[in-house]
């Protein structure tokens, strides 16, 4: 069956990436001299904290550095929104919605400019004989604003996302309406290939201080360490947060974003 799709998707964020074996010949001097080579299409940057990896065991581990871990390094594009993140052990490509005026463009361009990114990136290590990144996971994440009308939210989420079902739950009517809303679901991917996670919050739109509920759907998964399956996971990803997203989301509220497949 052929994906759904929309003509006014909810998305407001698009972010592809990959994590690998820290790069430790990686330093500071070496994020300046990438960002020459592709300066003309991401003219601009920021420094950022890094993103650190959730720990896979519960038991503390203490690990000595011989430098402190470089800064997370934002490149970002001359239309302002497409982002390029590095860091030593991560690289990450965003597309966002930064005015109302922004389309969402699709999947394929998103991953162009992941897939391209990337290439240049990997090149640009191996010319500095920095070495070959030895992949260990796959991320994607879809980051959704459902806006309502002023108060609506979050008893009017159900509207959208009928996993709720408030008017269903209150039998005895003895609870008042909730005033923040959250929900974290889990599903394992076919085959191993990773887990997909709904995550819903409720607040307020910084723009305009509208009622706004966030939707994030994020597939991660394994990754060979050559990258040869990062086409097929890619694919998978896609396709399991497009029908996760519809699987979620009432009939109704697909129509008001104009889905016509």
């Amino acid at each position: 069956m052929a994906l759904p799709k929309y003509k006014n998707p909810p998305v407001i964020e698009v972010v592809i990436g990959v994590s690998f074996e820290p790069v430790e010949k990686l330093l500071s001097v070496h994020y300046g001299s990438f960002w020459e080579t592709i300066r003309d299409e991401y003219p601009n940057s920021e420094d950022n904290p890094p993103l650190m990896e959730e720990p896979l065991t519960t038991q503390i581990q203490i690990q000595v550095l011989a430098a402190p871990p470089l800064r997370r390094v934002f490149l970002i594009h001359t239309d302002g929104t497409y982002l390029m993140q590095l860091q030593p052990d991560r690289f990450i490509h965003n597309w966002r919605k930064t005015k109302d005026s922004d389309q969402y463009p699709n999947f394929e361009a998103a991953k162009e400019k992941f897939d391209r990114g990337w290439k240049l990136f990997g090149r640009f290590l191996e010319g500095k004989g920095l070495g070959t990144p030895r992949l260990k996971r796959y991320e994607m994440s879809y980051i959704n604003h459902i806006v309502g009308t002023p108060g609506s939210f979050p008893v009017e989420a159900e509207r959208y996302l009928p996993v709720f079902g408030w008017a269903d739950a209150r039998f005895e009517k003895f609870l008042p309406d909730p005033q923040v809303l959250g929900l974290d679901l889990r599903f394992a991917m076919p085959s191993d290939k990773g887990t997909l996670r709904a995550s819903v919050k409720h607040g307020k739109r910084k723009t305009d201080d509208a009622d706004v509920v966030v939707l994030e759907m994020t597939a991660q998964g394994p990754a060979r360490s050559d990258g040869s399956d990062m086409e097929l996971w890619m694919e998978l990803a896609h396709e399991w947060i497009v029908r996760g997203f519809t699987d979620l989301t009432s009939k109704a509220a697909q129509e008001g974003w104009g889905r016509y497949q």
